[in-house]
């Protein structure tokens, strides 16, 4: 994916996100615009843990598997399932229908904390720049990625 123009190049032809992180050395503010662009066309990567969770909830059927290049990069097996026009099964109106047991990615997101390390979605349009975040909430929704991203950058 490409942006141009503030308009993704190729959205809705089955392309979707995989990554627009960016390392930075503090973590900036946030604050939730509800635009719902984070649970459309992009690899919603789930652990074990996530798909428990969901199951235990009684949800069936809302994941497949991750090919080669997305569990090399994630370290998860599964992803989320998503619909024809490129959003999450369980997004509804711009909100998650799951909100409460969500999967970890959407715990952390927009932000992947490690150990020495934090990333930053690019595409995101809640992000305060000009404030400073705490990472600490984000960090254990985080540590299976980041686990994943550490060992890819070393």
């Amino acid at each position: 994916m490409v942006e141009k123009g503030g308009e993704r190049e190729g959205e809705g032809k089955g392309e979707v996100v995989i990554s627009d992180y960016v390392r930075v050395t503090k973590m900036p503010g946030f604050s939730c615009t509800l635009c719902g662009d984070c649970c459309r066309n992009r690899v919603i990567p789930l652990y074990e843990e996530d798909i428990e969770r969901l199951k235990s909830a009684g949800y069936e059927d809302f994941y497949e598997s991750t090919d080669s290049i997305e569990f090399e990069l994630t370290g998860a097996p599964y992803k989320m399932k998503l619909r024809k026009d490129g959003s999450c099964i369980f997004l509804e109106d711009n909100m998650c229908s799951v909100y409460e047991i969500r999967p970890d990615t959407c715990r952390r997101y927009p932000f992947i904390v490690g150990e020495d390390f934090i990333l930053v979605s690019l595409s995101c349009p809640g992000i305060k720049w000009d404030e400073e975040g705490d990472p600490r909430p984000y960090k254990e929704a985080s540590r299976k990625i980041a686990g994943k991203i550490r060992a890819l950058m070393e």
